[in-house]
């Protein structure tokens, strides 16, 4: 799958997702595939989204190809919110494309973070933020 990583904890019903360096579409599919598998059980679940160590340009034909991936998910339907932890202008825009994209067919609470700690907290699943950080620091090692 590239540089794209996830873990889900489940005693705190979050998912962690992490896309570090280049990725490619086709990637994100195949993490996102194996993802709703994984929690094909799980009714309900929030998402944090790290993907201030991606590389990708803005391209809106992502964006909607991704928004329409989520459309046709089965697993869409049970996330409660998501978190994007963004830290350029680019992934900024990108994410706001999604977003826009996202919203037109789903009515669920997604924010864009530019600080960890905002968005753990803004998802309320009393997660602690150092094992977050642990989380995503492994995620960044394996992407080297």
């Amino acid at each position: 799958m590239g540089n794209s990583y996830y873990t889900y904890a489940e005693e705190h019903k979050l998912l962690i997702e992490c896309f570090c360096g280049e990725t490619e579409i086709e990637n994100v599919f195949e993490l996102k595939n194996e993802i709703e598998a994984n929690l094909s059980q799980v009714p309900k679940y929030s998402i944090l989204v790290d993907i201030r160590k991606n590389t990708n340009k803005p391209f809106h034909k992502k964006d909607d190809d991704l928004t329409k991936f989520y459309s046709k998910s089965k697993s869409t339907l049970k996330i409660d919110s998501i978190a994007i932890l963004t830290n350029t202008p680019n992934q900024v825009v990108n994410t706001t494309l999604f977003i826009e994209g996202l919203k037109k067919e789903f009515d669920m609470p997604i924010k864009i973070f530019s600080s960890l700690e905002s968005a753990v907290k803004w998802l309320n699943t009393g997660i602690d933020l150092n094992k977050v950080k642990s989380i995503l620091k492994e995620f960044k090692k394996r992407s080297v």
